[in-house]
């Protein structure tokens, strides 16, 4: 089977220490959406990306072409290691994937 499938991963990012006080997450929002695409590569079939504000931080919904579910995760995991630090320095980490 081709990349045919689009497949969904969650990912959870929280205001880290020193980061930005609750309530504040919401100007990062676009900043996160520009650094994972930036960060993406076109081998790993991202195709749409939708962030939504919570109390907590951030709720990441990654659309991704793949073959199974087990590659989007892997592809997702990869891709966030690639953008932890940009984040971090947003004050923003990620507590589930």
């Amino acid at each position: 089977m081709g990349l045919n499938s689009v497949r969904i991963v969650f990912a959870l990012l929280e205001a880290s220490r020193g980061g930005p006080p609750t309530g504040s997450v919401e100007p990062a929002g676009p900043v996160v959406e520009d650094l994972i695409w930036a960060h993406a590569r076109p081998s790993e079939g991202l195709e749409h990306l939708t962030v939504r504000l919570t109390a907590e931080g951030m709720e990441l919904y990654f659309f991704v072409r793949s073959d199974s579910e087990a590659a989007a995760f892997d592809t997702v995991r990869t891709l966030l290691e690639r953008v932890r630090e940009p984040l971090s320095r947003h004050g923003l980490a990620l507590i589930h994937q």
